[in-house]
């Protein structure tokens, strides 16, 4: 997944993308020991009450998403951004890079943050906002269910055979042909690609997400022996939005994955660009700073917060 942030080194990345807005470093123990680093926006500066998680897309710093974080902050709600292990501030820790794998990243790095928020601030409303992995892994977190409303944005099952038309064998050839051939490239313990971030990912995590993404079910496949009682237990009201010009995430993607939390009462929104004026978003634009997407997508989600 291309995703550009330019030339500037990962401190540099850093201190440009974080500075501009308030927020505060955290540390983060996951149940295995792993020290997480994560950022707290708060709201109003005051003890917050109204609490949202934000799971990162697969390879994609936490820093990208300040500006929807600090955005939400200033409407009353504060957020908690945060990297898996192995990925960014969380890049190394008691956990070999070896031995890191993206279900890790529900099991362990979620559900540590989930407890951290319900630790510390007790809030009387826990949300979560899932950018593609992000919303995949939710139910691999044992507190998941803690949840009282869901965002699930721009985020499906991975697995080709829920896309339609050709598309579907564009995704099998990526899947079987050109991961594969990229992996035989790959030196040591990291994945190192823009195709899935600006970052590098761990090899076994990018490994088992291609796995997941071969079988007929993508990580729900009864053979990866994954405990997925979590994603029933889930409740929460959830909103899922599509961009239309996605190509990672289109509408039977999404519902293929909705269909696994299905205790959840689900509401859909299809966005195209041209609605709000735009040319393109894609996959990672309905996160990026500009009033088009405040207006026509950050709105609809504060309005399903507030509902």
């Amino acid at each position: 997944m291309l995703l550009k942030f330019g030339k500037k080194s990962a401190c540099a990345l850093k201190q440009s993308i974080m500075s501009a807005y308030p927020y505060h470093d955290v540390s983060i123990t996951a149940p295995d020991g792993y020290q997480l680093r994560g950022a707290m926006y708060i709201a109003n500066k005051a003890q917050p009450k109204r609490i949202l998680i934000i799971g990162s897309a697969f390879g994609v710093p936490q820093q990208y998403y300040k500006h929807i974080a600090n955005h939400l902050a200033e409407q009353g709600i504060s957020c908690v951004t945060f990297d898996y292990r192995g990925i960014g501030q969380s890049k190394d820790g008691v956990m070999a890079a070896k031995d890191m794998l993206m279900q890790h990243w529900g099991e362990l790095d979620l559900e540590s943050v989930i407890q951290y928020v319900q630790n510390n601030y007790q809030p009387s409303e826990l949300y979560y906002l899932g950018h593609s992995a992000g919303g995949q892994i939710l139910g691999l977190a044992p507190s998941s269910y803690r949840f009282d409303k869901i965002i699930l944005a721009a985020t499906g099952v991975g697995a080709w055979r829920a896309w339609l038309g050709a598309q579907k064998y564009l995704l099998a050839a990526m899947w079987y042909g050109l991961m594969p051939l990229m992996m035989l490239f790959q030196r040591g313990d990291f994945f190192h690609s823009k195709m899935l971030g600006p970052i590098p990912v761990p090899k076994h995590a990018v490994k088992q997400w291609v796995e997941w993404a071969k079988s007929e079910d993508y990580l729900f496949t009864t053979k990866h022996g994954l405990d997925l009682a979590g994603y029933e237990k889930i409740r929460a009201d959830i909103f899922a939005l599509t961009i239309s010009d996605d190509w990672y995430a289109p509408q039977s993607s999404r519902d293929a994955l909705l269909a696994h939390y299905s205790n959840s009462h689900r509401v859909t929104q299809y966005i195209l660009p041209q609605d709000l004026d735009l040319k393109h978003i894609g996959h990672f634009g309905l996160f990026r700073k500009k009033q088009e997407i405040i207006r026509g997508i950050w709105q609809p989600i504060i309005n399903f917060l507030n509902q």
